[in-house]
């Protein structure tokens, strides 16, 4: 039993990976349910699993590594335009256009403030 699970957790390859990582986030989400004193970090413990499995050397392949990172980076991103992306559309009904010119404006003042700096300061010794 001792080889299988050096195996399963230590040895680089697909299964590893997708052990290593399923591993801690449960051991995050069911850490993330406690509460202490009526506060409970939630899903954030996920992350603190994923640092302490690293620091005492639990590791994945740096190939699988990558993918998870772009996969979830990419489930992140889906999973945020799925809850915050009707609400968005329905925020240019309430003064949003107002608002995003305010920004674009901003943008555009502090790029042409930043442009003169550099002329107005070219070739002055630091």
């Amino acid at each position: 039993m001792k080889e299988f699970m050096d195996t399963i957790l230590f040895n680089h390859s697909a299964l590893q990976a997708v052990v290593v990582i399923f591993l801690i986030i449960v051991v995050g989400l069911l850490l993330g349910r406690l509460k202490v004193k009526g506060i409970s970090l939630g899903v954030t413990f996920v992350f603190f699993c994923g640092i302490i499995a690293g620091h005492f050397g639990l590791g994945i392949d740096p190939a699988m590594l990558s993918f998870a990172q772009n996969f979830g980076l990419v489930i992140f991103v889906y999973a945020l335009g799925l809850q915050v992306g009707p609400g968005f559309f329905n925020s240019f009904r309430k003064g949003g256009l107002e608002l995003n010119a305010l920004a674009v404006g901003v943008v555009l003042l502090g790029t042409l403030f930043a442009l003169g700096l550099t002329l107005c300061t070219r070739g002055v010794p630091a």
